[in-house]
């Protein structure tokens, strides 16, 4: 007679529902930049007892002296609050977009999974665009688990490994992404303009590496030419870049050609000699603190061929959990990673977006979850404490149960986990900040038209 297993399987069943009940009690916390956070499978069922967001204690914040304004911030809009000493946090920028025909203005858009396949700043790349010139994509890995996801740039690869902060130990040789790309023999990468705005073509490829011995061959060509040009690139103590000029590169192709093991691809930027350059360096998962792992020797390196004018900062996400209303500790990691990157980027004036809405379940509908506006308020602080220039993303997406609406909206504008956008609220809200980026360069205009009158006077 045949035994019967039956019962096992109920005995498996229970022990699986006790484990999952256990780690109810297992506090959370973060672990070498790992975010454990709580399990509760009873949530939809308990009586909850989570604050209201204007329960949320808030980190004290002194008040600071704001500057008489010509300009009042219009109804509606949401405007940055300069945290500078001097109430000149964006003037860097605003005077690169004054020379933007003599040299291209250069943003860098880092983010977590928010901006992840160029979500949010590809609109904000396209509205920049829009008014002040440039064309192209920015910065583009040679690899990316997004390139079939991603609609600003057309982008096929084989042969490369990749290493990501999020994943690897060794940080010497990353760059600015966060991540470093080594080419096996015969790797190939290839972009493709899109038929979007400003992004059909691009005039110039510039090929980002560090060659740390010997020499590597390249070879590349242009909108599909039947003969490649060759390239040897020579080892240098420093990250090298090496441009190529074209009127119209509508694709291009670059064929590794050595097995030269030495050799640290850390991207490849599509760009235009003048206007407005936007690179989107997502990387999901990171709470952002990460960033101050990278080798200040080449971030430092990486802009002095680049120059940044302007970083914008977006994350938060991955750290806000339903129960935790405290990021203090997270507050000093952010405080350390700004100062950090005003170490590296000494030119480059830096705006931190705070975390948007983000929705949980409560007594069967979806609210905001109270750890949001919390951490807002933190995030006010990292900018309070290193002078650089706060957007409140929170209040301008709508405040609380915004991000239900962007969800219920016809298009939707975010995905139903009630925390990510899709591409239409990336547009939504690209808009919005740009808007406000030109209202705020308006202002500086006028303040300045004014302190030149009252000079002459």
């Amino acid at each position: 007679m045949d035994k019967n297993y039956i019962k096992y399987s109920l005995y498996i069943t229970c022990f699986v529902i006790a484990v999952l009940l256990l780690l109810q009690f297992v506090p959370e916390k973060i672990i070498n930049r790992l975010n454990i956070r709580k399990i509760d499978i009873l949530s939809d069922i308990r009586k909850d007892t989570l604050p209201s967001p204007a329960d949320v204690p808030m980190p004290v914040i002194l008040p600071l002296p704001l500057p008489k304004q010509d300009i009042p911030c219009p109804p509606g809009m949401v405007c940055f609050e300069d945290c500078s000493p001097n109430k000149d946090g964006l003037d860097n920028f605003f005077k690169a977009l004054d020379s933007r025909s003599r040299k291209p203005v250069r943003v860098a858009f880092f983010g977590d999974s928010y901006i992840e396949g160029d979500i949010f700043s590809a609109d904000l790349r396209s509205n920049l665009q829009d008014e002040y010139g440039g064309k192209g994509v920015g910065i583009v890995p040679p690899a990316s688990q997004t390139a079939s996801f991603r609609k600003t740039v057309k982008h096929s690869f084989s042969g490369w490994e990749n290493r990501c902060i999020t994943e690897s130990q060794d940080y010497s040789k990353m760059g600015i992404a966060g991540h470093c790309f080594r080419p096996n023999k015969d790797a190939w990468v290839k972009y493709s303009g899109v038929q979007l705005p400003h992004l059909e073509f691009f005039r110039q490829a510039s090929l980002l590496y560090r060659l740390y011995e010997g020499e590597a061959t390249v070879s590349y060509r242009i909108n599909g030419e039947k003969e490649a040009k060759t390239v040897h690139l020579k080892a240098s103590p420093k990250i090298s870049r090496y441009d190529i000029y074209a009127d119209s590169i509508g694709a291009i192709q670059f064929n590794f050609l050595s097995d030269n093991r030495n050799l640290y691809v850390h991207g490849i930027s599509l760009q235009d000699r003048s206007g407005v350059i936007v690179d989107n360096f997502s990387l999901r998962g990171t709470p952002g603190t990460s960033l101050k792992l990278l080798s200040e020797d080449i971030l430092k390196q990486t802009d002095s061929l680049l120059a940044y004018d302007l970083i914008i900062l977006q994350y938060g996400l991955n750290v806000m959990t339903a129960n935790r209303t405290n990021y203090s500790s997270y507050q000093k990691g952010m405080q350390e990673t700004v100062e950090y990157l005003k170490k590296c980027f000494p030119k480059s004036d830096i705006l931190l977006l705070s975390v948007g809405d983000r929705s949980m379940r409560k007594n069967g509908s979806y609210v905001t979850m109270p750890g949001a506006p919390a951490m807002v308020s933190y995030q006010k602080a990292v900018c309070a404490e290193t002078g650089i220039v706060f957007w409140n993303l929170f209040e301008a997406m709508g405040g609380s149960g915004s991000m239900v609406e962007m969800v219920k909206a016809k298009p939707p504008r975010a995905n139903k986990d009630y925390t990510h956008l899709n591409f239409e609220g990336g547009k939504y809200l690209g808009k919005i900040l740009f808007n406000t980026l030109v209202f705020e360069k308006k202002r500086y205009d006028k303040l300045r038209r004014n302190s030149k009158k009252r000079k002459f006077e």
